[in-house]
């Protein structure tokens, strides 16, 4: 699929998700919630998302032990500019750019730098489930939002038996990834081949216990900073949510929501988050999306702000983001 097209996808996508969370709002009920809001929450909330980039970087630096120990300004640098790149570029390709930048400041090879991300990214996901799971089973909370916490949790089990077989039975799952790609073309078969042997070399922080807990620590740091922004956001609409659970249950929907491909800045998809995971707890639609705006339009103005201070301090311009999204984005 090309480039246009895949965009075009993403696009689509994004107002399929944006319908579907705004199609029973009332805007009155939603104007009322949003001038009754209290705004000093804001600067709270601005606050913690640049710090929790600023928290990604470190643990960043943790999984890209076994492949060197690049310096903590290229890795603020790196994680600023690729997460504002998510925000305005489509097609979530801050996700590339980031490794991209690392490698050729620090000259590291880009395939394991890669795998970091992948490697970043199940972390995410099993701190989140888990997080979201232990939550349900010990606040008081209906059994609709119980259930959702054992699914879920259930689900980061899962994730984290298959990465330990992976690293454990390491030549057996190759030979499984091999197996199941001889099908296809060569080059693709390689290149799939080549980024999984080095998901694989990433893999190696697990061999040792003190480093594993370092990022699961990491991690778990990262996502209830992320998780006081949404609990910010609670209290500034004054929403009659549990505060500790409903934070979590909402950061854990978004962050779903958001891994979809949608358009830049997660637009649809962040909003049917909201909306989901606040129907959970009985808060209207409207209000929902009220709650949602303020939240959305805060990570903006915080990752945009921070990657644009980075892009000026390591003497970059956006249109060089953009050319790198194109070129070295498209051949990793």
């Amino acid at each position: 699929m090309s480039r246009t097209a895949r965009v075009a996808v993403s696009v689509a996508i994004s107002a399929v998700f944006l319908g579907f969370a705004v199609w029973k709002v009332n805007w009155h009920e939603a104007g009322a919630a949003l001038a009754a809001a209290n705004y000093l929450y804001l600067v709270p909330m601005l606050i913690v998302s640049v710090w929790g980039l600023y928290i990604r970087a470190q643990r960043w630096r943790v999984l890209l032990r076994p492949l060197g120990n690049p310096s903590m300004r290229t890795l603020v640098a790196a994680t600023n500019i690729g997460f504002m790149a998510n925000m305005v570029l489509p097609l979530r390709v801050g996700e590339v750019i980031r490794p991209v930048l690392l490698s050729r400041r620090e000259g590291e090879p880009l395939g394991g730098i890669l795998a970091t991300i992948v490697l970043e990214r199940i972390f995410d996901m099993f701190t989140i489930l888990s997080l979201f799971g232990v939550a349900a089973a010990t606040v008081t909370v209906s059994d609709t939002v119980r259930q959702w916490g054992v699914g879920l949790f259930t689900l980061a089990i899962a994730v984290g038996a298959a990465v330990a077989f992976i690293r454990w039975r390491e030549a057996l799952a190759l030979r499984l990834v091999r197996w199941a790609t001889q099908p296809l073309p060569a080059k693709i078969a390689a290149s799939i081949d080549q980024f999984f042997c080095g998901f694989i070399q990433a893999l190696e922080v697990l061999d040792s216990p003190l480093t594993f807990l370092q990022v699961l620590a990491w991690s778990l740091y990262l996502w209830l900073v992320i998780t006081s922004t949404y609990l910010f956001g609670l209290l500034a609409f004054d929403l009659d949510v549990p505060p500790i659970v409903g934070a979590i249950a909402v950061m854990a929907i978004i962050a779903i929501a958001v891994s979809a491909p949608s358009a830049p800045g997660y637009i649809g998809a962040f909003q049917l988050g909201t909306t989901v995971a606040l129907a959970i707890f009985h808060v209207s639609e409207s209000r929902a999306i009220a709650y949602s705006i303020v939240l959305h339009v805060t990570q903006f103005v915080a990752t945009v702000g921070a990657g644009l201070y980075s892009l000026a301090r390591e003497g970059m311009t956006m249109q060089q983001i953009e050319q790198l999204s194109e070129t070295d984005g498209a051949a990793a």
